[in-house]
């Protein structure tokens, strides 16, 4: 009984052509917006997550900013040697280290490139580093504490960076320096990851004009201690430090969680609004079927009034005319859902080729179900009232209906 009612539905449409494809695409529309919405957040959200607890939770990133201090204690840029001192002493950090970065010019034969410098830890400090950063040497050598005219290179970029490949012994000039490449590193850690080359710290403090601080303090917690608590207690002795009250701090502290939660704070907001976006595109969507429908009433009331005359009931009248306008809302919603998940398919590939993450959309049965389930119950609502009209008609004013 059920698929006749489907089967006539199908049928109808059919028999309607260009009107009905006209009325699929509002849904197809609405389907397609928040398909694709949910599946490149979703999938966003949970590869940042990922990488960032893979990175490790008990991680600790302390930047400067935040309050209205001037700076810090022994920095004219950024966090000073005394600040990173005063976190190592703290219980509960096992290791920490100071982070520069910055954007240099850098030649390599006939090419020329905006690339990142980042200057890395040499020395008593190479452990510290090699742990936090995940450093690995790929080819080559590491940089040495000497090292005044080498830099390395991260062995991706290296095949990327300029038209030619940059290889070990090669001369890149950075700044207007000339720098002879040593060794090829990769990082195991997503906050290690960087796109150009590195040399000692204190060679870099130089090439960026930067006397003396970093950029971020990298720390991380001793295994098993609580970081929340950790961070608290670092964030204590920093104050003392400056002389800051709490809530006037000139820093910002931040884990792992904090960077996932204002992630995803961001993301929501984004995806609220790109969501009410098809939000009412599914609206317009719903209207379109309503007037289809009631345009179905008016062309088929000799085909009401003959099924009447042959026994249908009201009920079996309204369930035909809301199959059939749910029918309308079914096909939107299958085939906006195909093109959602394209769209989102080719949105993780530009994804993945700008930003360093492996990323892959959010998809799933559920996902899919649930958008061609959601634009079948809007059809079904949007033909309710057409249907109810349909359903009333008496036999004898349906049949003698000229319209």
């Amino acid at each position: 009984m059920i698929a006749d009612y489907f089967r006539l539905s199908a049928g109808a449409l059919r028999n309607r052509g260009k009107r009905s494809w006209l009325t699929v695409i509002g849904t197809l529309i609405g389907i397609t917006a928040v398909v694709s919405l949910v599946s490149i957040g979703q999938g966003l959200e949970r590869s940042v997550e990922n990488e960032l607890l893979e990175l490790g939770g008990n991680k600790l990133f302390i930047t400067p900013g935040g309050g209205p201090a001037s700076g810090f204690t022994d920095s004219s840029f950024g966090i000073g040697q005394d600040e990173l001192e005063t976190v190592r002493g703290v219980n509960g950090i096992d290791t920490a280290v100071g982070g520069l970065s910055g954007a240099v010019r850098a030649e390599f034969r006939e090419d020329r490139e905006l690339v990142e410098l980042r200057g890395l830890p040499t020395g008593r400090n190479l452990r510290e580093a090699k742990e936090v950063f995940g450093l690995e040497t790929v080819s080559g050598r590491y940089l040495s504490s000497g090292d005044t005219s080498s830099v390395v290179v991260e062995s991706e970029e290296a095949e990327n960076l300029f038209e030619d490949e940059v290889i070990l012994r090669s001369d890149v000039a950075l700044n207007g320096t000339d720098f002879n490449v040593v060794g090829k590193i990769e990082t195991s850690d997503s906050i290690g990851n960087f796109q150009g080359f590195a040399m000692p710290i204190d060679k870099a403090r130089e090439v960026l004009d930067r006397e003396e601080g970093f950029d971020i303090i990298f720390a991380e917690a001793l295994a098993g201690s609580e970081v929340p608590e950790v961070k608290s207690d670092v964030a204590r002795e920093l104050r003392n430090l400056r002389g800051s009250e709490k809530g006037e701090e000139s820093f910002r502290i931040q884990t792992a969680q904090d960077i996932i939660e204002s992630f995803q704070s961001q993301l929501s907001i984004i995806r609220s609004v790109l969501l009410g976006i098809g939000a009412i595109s599914l609206l317009v969507g719903a209207v379109g079927i309503m007037n289809t429908m009631y345009s179905s009433v008016i062309e088929r009331e000799k085909d009401i009034g003959v099924m009447k005359a042959v026994g249908a009931t009201r009920k079996q009248i309204l369930l035909l005319f809301t199959v059939e306008s749910g029918m309308v809302g079914f096909v939107g919603g299958l085939m906006g859902a195909g093109l959602g998940l394209a769209i989102s398919w080719l949105a993780g590939a530009l994804i993945r080729s700008s930003l360093p993450l492996p990323y892959s959309p959010y998809i799933s049965p559920g996902l899919i179900a649930g958008a061609v389930a959601f634009s079948f119950v809007v059809g079904m609502i949007s033909g309710l009232l057409p249907a109810y009209k349909a359903s009333r008609k008496r036999p004898v004013e349906a049949l003698s209906d000229d319209s």
